[in-house]
């Protein structure tokens, strides 16, 4: 638990870069994901360098995350082999999710920060981070995750929420 609750949200990074099994060790965290079908239809394209991904930068108010970022992994699905597994594909934006989550609660493990950028389903991000990967249209991102070292430390936080539980079914009062 110690690593959920201290996977944060970091928008500003220091000039520290990634080891390269650092990132190693960040991708195979999200190959460790939960996949439908064991479909195993993510592609993992790693950036490296401040401002990687320009032209999503341009598009998403939320990408300046990237200008100071030691790396990004952008968490993509593969249409093609999805509809193999599954011709109505309906479950690759799960397995990137649960990708991306393992990349960033690993990351927080590392003492790292990460920023999950989401990028579907935005047809201007998607194509935009298609253009900078310089991927085909079969190749869609669900999102990118902006890594490097802190610039500041946030405190682990539990967001449990009991009234938001339900045993059984529903009810107005849950607050019993």
């Amino acid at each position: 638990m110690d690593a959920i609750f201290a996977r944060r949200s970091i928008r500003k990074f220091t000039d520290e870069s990634l080891t390269d099994s650092q990132i190693q060790q960040l991708l195979r965290a999200g190959m460790a994901a939960a996949c439908a079908k064991n479909s195993q239809n993510r592609l993992f394209f790693v950036s490296e360098g401040r401002g990687s991904l320009p032209t999503l930068i341009q598009v998403h108010p939320n990408a300046f995350a990237l200008k100071t970022a030691a790396a990004a992994i952008t968490v993509c699905a593969d249409l093609r082999q999805a509809a193999q597994i599954d011709p109505l594909n309906p479950w690759w934006v799960q397995d990137c999710a649960a990708a991306m989550e393992n990349i960033l609660v690993e990351a927080a493990d590392m003492g790292l920060g990460g920023l999950w950028i989401g990028v579907h389903p935005d047809p201007k991000r998607v194509v935009a981070v298609q253009k900078d990967l310089g991927a085909p249209d079969f190749i869609v991102p669900l999102g990118v995750a902006a890594l490097g070292h802190p610039d500041k430390v946030k405190e682990p936080i539990d967001r449990f929420e009991g009234d938001k539980v339900f045993y059984g079914a529903y009810h107005e009062d849950n607050n019993s």
